[in-house]
């Protein structure tokens, strides 16, 4: 895909790696949206991207309720007459504790802004990139999606239901030209990751301006995933590109 006047929707784009991959594309001469439910970042991140002559624009939203979601798809199509690329960033993560103490509000939430939210612009997005004919989708996981974490259980069960429900409907966009993909990174330098686990911590992890190169080489086929895989990121480097797993009997 080339990325000239595509319009690019990014979800949680006003801080750490959505920042970064709004103003990659911009920067690549995409027509970037982004959406978030803070605007004072949202604003910083668009007149950055302006201030270089590039094009951004933001809606703000809470990703976890599918009436503000449809209606912001519905608002984006018909401005720009098309979604030529969907990120779902937007992101929560529980406190790091176990399981016995987590509430049931940090597990809903777990569910709610890292799987509903990409379930409702899913459902939307979809139906409008066949129409189109094309389209790219890419769905952000975590390396706890790919193994599970003590004392993080609500998350990492979140982020492998990232993965399954990438799988699921990439199969079901086989045979069109929608390709859809899953990124895996592992520890990068953000506000979440210094919630978690302290400033000095988050110092120490890579770039999200690394994670968001390389999803701007993936969608432009510089580094090849298969359709419905997934890419790990981790410590700076790409350490492994799994394939879509064959249809299996249930």
């Amino acid at each position: 895909m080339q990325l000239k006047n595509k319009v690019a929707v990014i979800t949680g784009g006003g801080k750490g790696l959505g920042k970064e991959l709004a103003k990659i594309l911009a920067s690549e001469g995409s027509e970037v949206v982004i959406c978030s439910r803070t605007e004072s970042d949202l604003a910083n991140v668009c007149n950055e991207i302006k201030s270089i002559g590039c094009k951004c624009e933001y809606s703000v939203l809470d990703v976890t309720d599918p009436k503000q979601v449809y209606n912001f798809v519905r608002g984006v199509a018909r401005s720009h007459g098309r979604i030529n690329i969907l990120i779902t960033n937007a992101g929560y993560v529980n406190e790091w504790k176990p399981i016995e103490e987590n509430t049931e509000e940090e597990f809903e939430n777990c569910f709610k802004v890292n799987v509903y939210s990409m379930y409702y612009f899913l459902k939307k997005v979809v139906p409008l990139m066949r129409k189109q004919g094309e389209g790219a989708i890419v769905n952000i996981s975590s390396m706890a999606g790919k193994r599970g974490l003590p004392n993080l259980a609500a998350y990492s069960a979140s982020k492998f239901s990232v993965i399954g429900l990438t799988q699921s409907v990439a199969k079901e966009l086989e045979g069109t030209k929608v390709f859809c993909f899953t990124v895996c990174p592992g520890g990068m330098k953000t506000e979440m990751r210094a919630r978690l686990f302290g400033a000095e911590d988050a110092k120490k992890q890579q770039d999200p301006q690394y994670v968001a190169n390389v999803i701007k080489d993936v969608l432009t086929g510089k580094i090849k995933v298969p359709h419905g895989g997934d890419i790990i990121v981790r410590h700076g480097k790409i350490t492994a590109i799994n394939p879509l797993p064959e249809q299996g009997v249930m």
